[in-house]
């Protein structure tokens, strides 16, 4: 092992126990734990950002670099036929920490029975795993930045049923209304990557920075990587690339439905008719509203406002903007069963034009105006990445399930009852709810379930040991895997399959 990082090594040899193809969230989590274990680990990323860049560690900055292609892989999703027949953007992140580098930093795992509903039919059981990421009394998760505002949204919510609780408790149980919980350690970005920069142990890991070509198959065996640069053969390869790159790098090793990559002019090597299929995402909108007497992001991003932020940020004043991400509060709602019709809505501190994210990032309106997100927590609706001559297609599906809309509408009604709570308006709309609805819709980034886990290949793509069905020595782990939401944030979540293959593998956390 002491020679493993020998410059000069000939990589072509059998260089590695196991290869981890994504530095995301997932794949850095993978990479640490094995490490620890004496595992020689080699780790791909395609991006170059480093997760250093002062925009990624400041938390309300990133919204300057959310449009920028060094940062995101970018695309245009297919016509969303249910929702306008828009094309919406779909963003990714780039780099060590991939998206958890780039998103709105917010922290909750989920409820533990939300777990046992998804996972228990696959005889998993995330108790553990879940003890080690939920918020510890003794030490709370830090909270975004709050103002007056948000104290009344909380106590909006209240009155409307959703109780403002105990910040610890907040991720162990469904109901409630809270400042929301962010990964920061004073007022910096810290998630799994400065976990992976402290706890991995390095000698036992090469990054290499170049893009995967195809997952090179023995038969039905994995057996390595060929990568712009090369080939690099393992014990095992894991893919950890995210919900849209890790179905497509599947399609291009010849792993997928067969009619799909005939038709794309790809080999069939292994038909898996699931691969890419079951995409899902938060199908997020909001609803603008004036706040007179209150000045949100619009104004406090301006001038000598703007200046103030800074200077408090500073000085370690936990009221500062930069402190979290637009949103500072959330609440969850359920009209019947919290496992059919629960959505959430978050209060967002600002007003923009949602069609013109550019390389310039999000830009703020100036009305004195915030909004409230909505969205289903556990939409219904599905979509899929797909490969063809033409390039790669992909659909999120928003709102094709009718379910979802009814859920989504409830939630509309909900967000205009809390702007009356507080005491505002909403903005007046010349249109139906349902046509509002469906024009206005985006991602809400929290995309999951292409590569989903099922008990045979009937079902999914992996198995509950995450292994990809009738392969050997490939397996996926990444938020691709999970057969459905878990929380309303996608990013702790993703860290919980990292853990839970570590589990399985007998590796410590």
């Amino acid at each position: 092992m002491t020679g493993y990082w020998r410059r000069g090594m000939n990589l072509s040899a059998r260089a590695a126990d196991i290869i981890i193809i994504g530095a995301g969230a997932a794949g850095l989590e993978l990479a640490r734990m094995a490490s620890r274990q004496g595992l020689a680990v080699v780790l791909f990323e395609q991006g170059a950002p480093n997760g250093r860049h002062l925009f990624q560690r400041i938390p309300l900055m990133v919204g300057k670099i959310i449009g920028n292609r060094r940062f995101v892989d970018a695309q245009d999703s297919a016509p969303q036929m249910a929702a306008g027949n828009r094309k919406l953007p779909v963003l990714t992140g780039r780099g060590l920490g991939g998206s958890s580098r780039v998103n709105g930093n917010v922290a909750y795992a989920g409820p533990p029975e939300r777990y046992r509903h998804v996972f228990g039919p696959l005889g998993l059981d995330f108790g553990s795993v879940l003890q080690g990421l939920h918020v510890d009394p003794a030490a709370p998760r830090p909270l975004s930045w709050a103002d007056a505002l948000s104290e009344k949204f909380l106590m909006a919510a209240a009155a409307q049923g959703s109780p403002k609780v105990p910040d610890p408790d907040m991720e162990d149980s469904f109901a409630g209304a809270s400042v929301l919980h962010v990964n920061t350690k004073r007022g910096l970005r810290h998630n799994h990557l400065e976990g992976f920069r402290a706890n991995a142990a390095p000698q036992n890991i090469r990054i290499i920075r170049a893009p995967v070509e195809r997952i090179i198959l023995d038969g039905k065996r994995a057996t390595g990587v060929a990568y712009e640069g090369g080939e690099i053969y393992a014990g095992e390869v894991v893919l950890s690339a995210g919900a849209i790159s890790s179905p497509l790098l599947l399609m291009h090793s010849g792993i997928g439905a067969a009619d799909m990559l005939q038709a794309a002019g790809l080999p069939v090597l292994h038909d898996l008719s699931h691969v890419g299929r079951h995409l899902k995402d938060h199908a997020n909108l909001r609803l603008q509203f004036s706040c007179p007497g209150h000045n949100t992001l619009n104004q406090k991003t301006r001038g000598v406002r703007a200046l103030w932020e800074g200077v408090k940020y500073l000085l370690g004043r936990k009221d500062s903007i930069l402190r979290g991400p637009g949103a500072s509060a959330g609440a969850n709602f359920a009209n019947g069963d919290i496992f059919s019709d629960a959505y959430r809505i978050q209060l967002v501190h600002f007003t923009q034009d949602r069609s013109q994210v550019s390389d310039k990032g999000i830009v703020f309106e100036r009305a004195q105006k915030a909004s409230l997100g909505i969205y289903a927590l556990w939409p219904k609706s599905e979509g899929s990445v797909r490969i063809a001559k033409e390039g790669t297609q992909i659909d999120p599906g928003f709102l094709t399930d009718p379910a979802d809309v009814v859920t989504s509408l409830r939630g509309m009604a909900q967000a205009r009852a809390l702007m009356a709570e507080m005491g505002f308006a909403p903005d007046p709309v010349d249109a139906p709810d349902e046509e509002v609805l469906r024009n206005g819709v985006y991602s809400g980034y929290h995309l999951i379930g292409s590569n989903r886990m099922s008990v045979d290949a009937g079902g999914g793509v992996v198995g509950p040991d995450f292994a990809v069905h009738g392969l050997r020595g490939l397996s996926v782990c990444d938020a691709s895997v999970m057969p459905d939401h878990l929380s309303s944030h996608s990013y702790l979540p993703t860290i919980a399959m990292a853990r839970m293959f570590a589990q399985l593998r007998g590796w410590a956390a």
